[in-house]
């Protein structure tokens, strides 16, 4: 019974490891904005848009649609689509994770996603729904994204209801759609 009740508790620490690399992923992805729906300085960009790809693999593989990074291999690559993103402003949420493989070394999961964003060539807010399939793979440094797949993206354009951005968004109070990394 010892087998088992370690072979449980590695399966539940390596599904609070990922789930704490898709946290740290998300709030990058999102800490390249501020809370006044803009980009951060370019700097500032590139720095964060680096260590989000260093959430990935060095030999990781992106699968999207052309406006969402296209398909690449790397981290130099993912590193080059962070810095490029078409966002002007995005805040996103990855829910309901669905492990679907979970090994000593590597695992399988999908996540919903869904993306508030204002692109950098418009005024008005979409939001983007999807899902993620993922792999992922641990090494002595820890788990990393081995592979990201975006399946079912959809976009809908709130230009006919903007008011519902402020409900979403707060630029101020306790709840601000910024993520802010710790002081280096």
């Amino acid at each position: 019974m010892t087998d088992a009740l370690e072979d449980r508790l590695a399966r539940l620490e390596a599904i609070a490891a990922i789930d704490a690399l898709k946290a740290r992923y998300t709030a990058l992805a999102d800490a390249k904005y501020t809370p006044e729906h803009r980009r951060v300085p370019p700097e500032e960009w590139a720095r964060v848009a680096q260590l989000q790809a260093d959430c990935f693999t060095e030999d990781a593989i992106w699968i999207a649609e052309a406006a969402f990074g296209g398909s690449r291999t790397g981290r130099p690559a993912l590193a080059d689509w962070f810095t490029r993103s078409p966002w002007r402003f995005a805040l996103h949420f990855y829910l309901a994770p669905a492990f679907s493989e979970i090994g000593p070394h590597s695992a399988r999961a999908s996540w919903r996603l869904w993306q508030l964003a204002i692109p950098e060539t418009a005024t008005t807010p979409v939001l983007l729904a999807g899902i993620t399939h993922e792999a992922y793979r641990r090494d002595a440094s820890g788990w990393r994204i081995a592979e990201m797949r975006f399946a079912e993206l959809h976009r809908v354009d709130l230009a006919q209801s903007p008011a519902l951005l402020d409900n979403l968004m707060p630029t101020h109070g306790p709840f601000t759609a910024n993520t802010r990394l710790p002081p280096r």
